[in-house]
Formats: structure tokens, sequence, C-alpha cells
């Protein structure tokens, strides 16, 4: 029996998004009828009940020819769980809808609680995040339990194995911080304004880069300072892996819309994405009219970008 409710779109998004500047969960889902109340509820309990702490839980059905677009988003600092748990979520909806009594709602919730338990973070490296946010320093979580304060040249790196034997071990405070940073967006002009930029800075260059790419240039100690071309689906899919960067470039809306936008509307708030992390003001080409209604958004005002046709902004 085919199920009612289908997952189109579930993605982890470990920074800031599209939707909130905090990690969070975005799911979307074809359904036969308008189960947003359902959907909420179902939600908030399970949440509740493997102890996961989510927030700003938002939840529409947008009506179209032949189903029901269902749309949820919240906010958690643990989005790898949070994903699992709307695919338990859907699970159960779908087996009242189709009165499927063979699914167990219980065994498959419990599982996802040990695993929240078992990826608790120790009591050591949330005191360590807790003295690094006081200290404006970047706190990253990577993939096989470690631990990243600052970035590259400025970083210091700890498992969390070392932190359980270790418990008041400490970093060197005073030679962690950021590096420069310049996040670049776009899809014609992009990776000759990453070419630019880090000819500018003297910096890596990273082109069509995800999450998991930036990440790896900011754990390495011997990076100075990063220019990053981003692959915009990886930001609609993903998030930005930094809170802060020290310059956005913009450089057009072209080629095909990512395929984790639902419409043009977000495939342009993931270019602009950037920006509002930006300390500095954003490079925008203002050439490319696709681009302008991004213009009132800047914090920090915009500049124009030409790059594109002079080599030079």
């Amino acid at each position: 029996m085919a199920s009612p409710i289908i997952i189109v779109q579930l993605a982890a998004l470990h920074g800031p998004n599209i939707y909130r500047p905090q990690p969070g969960v975005v799911l979307r889902a074809s359904a036969p009828a308008d189960h947003t109340a359902r959907l909420r509820n179902a939600l908030k309990g399970g949440a509740l009940a493997i102890g996961l702490v989510i927030a700003h839980l938002h939840v529409t059905a947008q009506p179209r020819a032949n189903d029901t677009l269902l749309s949820a988003f919240f906010t958690t600092n643990e989005p790898d769980i949070g994903a699992e748990l709307c695919r338990y979520v859907v699970d159960g909806i779908n087996a009242e809808l189709t009165g499927d009594e063979t699914w167990d709602p219980d065994e498959p919730l419990l599982a996802l609680r040990d695993r929240r338990q078992a990826q608790a973070l120790p009591v050591a490296a949330l005191q360590l995040i807790a003295h690094a946010r006081q200290r404006d320093i970047p706190a990253t979580i990577l993939p096989g339990g470690h631990l990243l304060l600052g970035y590259g040249e400025r970083s210091w790196m700890v498992t969390m194995a070392d932190l359980r034997a270790a418990p008041n071990l400490q970093p060197p405070w005073s030679q962690l911080g950021r590096i420069p940073i310049i996040a670049v967006t776009g899809e014609r002009y992009r990776s000759h304004a990453v070419a630019e930029q880090a000819a500018r800075y003297q910096a890596r260059a990273i082109d069509h880069a995800d999450r998991a790419a930036v990440i790896q240039a900011l754990a390495d100690p011997t990076c100075t300072a990063l220019v990053a071309g981003f692959d915009t689906d990886s930001l609609l899919r993903e998030g930005l892996p930094f809170d802060r960067c020290d310059l956005a470039v913009i450089t057009d809306r072209a080629g095909q819309r990512p395929a984790a936008a639902l419409d043009d509307d977000e495939w342009l708030k993931a270019l602009g994405l950037p920006m509002l992390c930006s300390t500095a003001p954003t490079l925008i080409n203002l050439a490319d009219p696709a681009l302008h209604a991004l213009l009132s958004y800047a914090p920090n005002g915009v500049m124009g970008w030409g790059g594109y046709a002079t080599g030079a902004v």
C-alpha cells in the first residue's frame, strides 16, 4: 500500500539558513489533505519523548492541484536527530492513516532517544563552548567526535574522548580566534569572483563548496584566510558552516533553480544568505536585476561588483 504522506524534502540545517539564524530542520511532504495539526502535535510530542529541545516550530499546508504540500520548520541544536524525528513522525501518521497495526511507535522512538543521549556532549565540552562564546571564538562540532575552537591558524581541536579523560583540559585561549572568510554565491561568475578575492586576500580558495569542504578548510591549522564559492543547493540543504564572514559577494542568479529550492524566492534567499553574516558591505552585481530584491536586506549596505566585466570590483 502506498504511503499517504511522502517526504519530498528533509534537510538538517547545521548553521544559519534561509529560515532562521539558528540550526534547524525543514520538512516538506506531499499529503492527500491538510494534516498540519496532526504533524505539529506529533513533532512536539516526539521531541518531548526523546528529550530534544526544539523552538520556532512552524507548520503550514499549501493546497496544490493533486495534493497538499505540508511544510514544517523548527530550530534545534541537534538537527540530525531532528530530521530523524521527522521521519519517525511521518511514519507514525502514515500508519495511523492506513490503519497499519503492525507499526511499533515505541521501539524507533526509544532508539532515537538512545541515539540522542549517546551523542550528548560531555560537560567539559559544553563548558569550553560557553567560554569560547564569551570570547567571541567560534565553536564547531566536527564529524567523528571532535570539538574545533577557532578557525584555521587560530584554531585548536580536541576529541570528546580526551575531554572525558581530562575534563580540566584548557585550550590556548590567547591564540584562538577567527580568520578572514569571504563567501561568494552565484553561478555564472562565481568562479571568477572566487579567484579574484583569493588573490586579493592571499587566501585559500574553494569553489563549488559545501559545508564539509568549508569545515575541513577551517579545521586546517595551515589555513590563514578562506574564500568559499558556495554551491547554492548546499546552502539550502545544509545552511552556512559559519556564523560570520568578513565579506559576501553575490555575482548573479543564473542557471537552473537549485533542486532544494521550492521557488525562485528561496533560490534568491540562498544566494543572499552570506550577506546576513557579513561584517562589511556586500558586493552585489547590480547589473543582474534578479538580485535587486536583496539590496534592502544587507545589514551593512551594498557596493556594486563588476568583476564579471573588468576583472576588478
